[in-house]
């Protein structure tokens, strides 16, 4: 009886846990802006779809993504007092549940604000970053 209350405390933790999780494309998109906000260039680059690149040039993609981002990008945003936060603004789901474009706000420290967009797509079940045209 004490093993069937115990798993049917962790099923509910469990359950709970899964709910608190967004893993909407806005949710995704705006967890990959605030690793870039924090300097975790790899993590942003981590949820670009680079479906297209071969697996051998992977590697080497990854890590030119991710020293662009850290020069060019940080210094982008550094000249504009850095990145405060992010508002998304709205999202718009395909009606296949395979795309997103997710519009959204960056405040920057200096005050300035910037609205954008940013495209989503599903791959293998998770939302990533489409940078294609």
């Amino acid at each position: 009886m004490k093993k069937l209350a115990y798993f049917s405390m962790m099923l509910v933790a469990m359950f709970i846990m899964a709910a608190c999780s967004d893993n909407s494309p806005s949710g995704t998109f705006k967890s990959y802006i605030t690793a870039f906000q924090k300097g975790d260039y790899e993590k942003f680059v981590d949820g670009i779809n680079l479906s297209k690149v071969t697996p051998d040039e992977m590697k080497e993609t990854k890590e030119g993504l991710t020293a662009m981002m850290k020069e060019k990008g940080e210094k982008m945003v550094e000249q504009k007092g850095g990145l405060k936060d992010i508002e998304i603004l709205s999202e718009e789901i395909a009606e296949d549940g395979n795309t997103a474009v997710i519009k959204y706000k960056q405040i920057y420290g200096d005050g300035s604000e910037e609205e954008s967009e940013g495209k989503m797509i599903k791959v293998d079940g998770k939302w990533m970053m489409d940078m294609g045209k």
